[in-house]
């Protein structure tokens, strides 16, 4: 046996709002860093130009200090660096060299040997020092500053960028949605008419890149009210030219079962074709309600008075074909009205009925009763068994199941499609009370 091929999982739906916030965010956080290293690349350029000046300078000043001025350095070494000072933090340091590379003079934190080689010019780097060299008429100057000094400087500069953008990435996060949230409110209007309403879509107040969808819909909504109109209109027109010839069938079937005498050999045959004209006529008229609910008949809105249409429906049923085992109970206060389509649920509350007159037996009596949000047609024919219940009920959970395949149950199929038309379901329960009974009921609200 081959191995049940799993089925693909459809794509969970995303949020354009989620989406957008989270994009905008990423590109204003990469824009926010890619600015910074902008940033951080220029202040190093202006930093290591300015403290380059500035050892420069420091040096120019010790090289045009005269000799006379580092002959006692020279006399004592342990005077080699200044007195009087005290010692200090120093990020710059310096060497006075004489010409014969000698040193005359160095600061608190220079080192002992020389900052740079003998023949280094110019301000470059040298080990973990940023080293200027200014040559005197007689002496060499060394100004070094520490390259983690710099580096210290930089990463300070860095941290002070990156900080506002602890605390402005999530303001910024939380205004966007704010702003998201409130541009998508502007079009909960249009879609609650699209939802609840017949009328076109409203169009003042949505963003502009919406506008041609919902102009879309408001078109393609016009149409399908059209094509609707046009359906009930040849479903009318279909439905008589098919009734005529068959009311006349019956007819001259009846003539001559009233002309033949009780032991005429051909009566029951006669019979029997009456009722396979009965049932040709009712399946004619399901079929053709089926089109017309499949066509979308009962996309349309309007408050409906439950009580009133399962009055209206039981009325039209007693004057075609004289059903007095129906009864109509309403609960007290009466109901609300209900927002759907008079004739859609005039069809689905009437096959509803019909079904439980003929199923549940010559002898059972079929009560409508019109509670808030639900009506329920029960009867009190012999039921079905749970397995038979179930069996129903998966048969009318297939979409694509033939109507022959449900035989006497295409009233129930009716009224479902009817029902999810109208943003409601239809309930079976049986037995309902001592083992018998049948229930089908028409409940507001499609979630279970």
């Amino acid at each position: 046996m081959n191995p049940e091929v799993p089925q693909a999982r459809a794509p969970r739906p995303w949020r354009l709002e989620a989406r957008l916030r989270r994009q905008v965010a990423l590109l204003w956080l990469a824009l926010w860093l890619l600015g910074c290293g902008a940033a951080l690349w220029a202040v190093r350029e202006e930093t290591d130009e300015v403290l380059d000046d500035a050892l420069v300078e420091t040096g120019q000043h010790l090289a045009a200090l005269p000799a006379s001025a580092f002959e006692q350095a020279a006399r004592d070494p342990a005077t080699l660096a200044p007195r009087g000072f005290g010692r200090h933090e120093e990020h710059v340091v310096y060497q006075v060299l004489d010409r014969a590379g000698r040193t005359l003079m160095r600061s608190h934190r220079a080192p002992a040997d020389r900052l740079a080689p003998a023949e280094a010019t110019g301000t470059r780097d040298h080990g973990a020092w940023r080293v200027a060299v200014v040559d005197g008429a007689d002496t060499r100057v060394l100004v070094a500053e520490t390259t983690a000094h710099r580096r210290e400087v930089l990463w300070e500069a860095c941290l002070w960028l990156l900080m506002p953008l602890a605390l402005a990435l999530p303001l910024a996060a939380w205004g966007l949605h704010g702003v998201l949230r409130s541009a998508f409110r502007s079009v909960q209007p249009a879609l609650r008419e699209l939802r609840e309403g017949s009328a076109p879509l409203p169009l003042q107040g949505v963003p502009a890149e919406l506008l041609p969808l919902l102009q879309a819909a408001n078109t393609m909504r016009e149409h399908l009210q059209q094509r609707v109109l046009a359906e009930r209109e040849a479903a009318g027109h279909l439905a008589h030219e098919l009734r005529t010839p068959l009311a006349a069938a019956r007819a001259q079937a009846q003539m001559l079962q009233a002309q033949w005498p009780a032991e005429h050999a051909g009566l029951a045959r006669l019979q029997a074709l009456v009722g396979q004209l009965d049932r040709m006529d009712r399946l004619a008229t399901r079929l053709l309600q089926l089109a017309r609910v499949e066509a979308g008949a009962a996309l349309h809105r309007e408050p409906v008075d439950p009580a009133w249409l399962a009055q209206l429906v039981l009325d039209e049923l007693h004057s075609e074909r004289g059903a007095a085992r129906a009864r109509l109970v309403v609960d007290s206060p009466p109901p609300p009205p209900w927002l759907g389509d008079l004739d859609a649920l005039g069809i689905a509350l009437r096959n509803l009925v019909e079904n439980g007159l003929r199923h549940g037996g010559p002898a059972a009596h079929v009560v409508v009763r019109v509670k808030p949000g639900r009506i329920d047609v029960e009867d009190d024919g012999p039921g079905l068994a749970p397995p038979a219940l179930e069996r129903l009920r998966e048969a009318l959970a297939q979409p694509r199941q033939r109507p022959a395949r449900l035989d006497g149950h295409l009233g129930l199929r009716l009224a479902q499609r009817i029902a999810e038309q109208s943003d409601a379901r239809l309930e079976l329960a049986s037995p309902v009370a001592d083992g018998r009974g049948f229930r089908a009921s028409l409940v507001q609200g499609s979630a279970p």
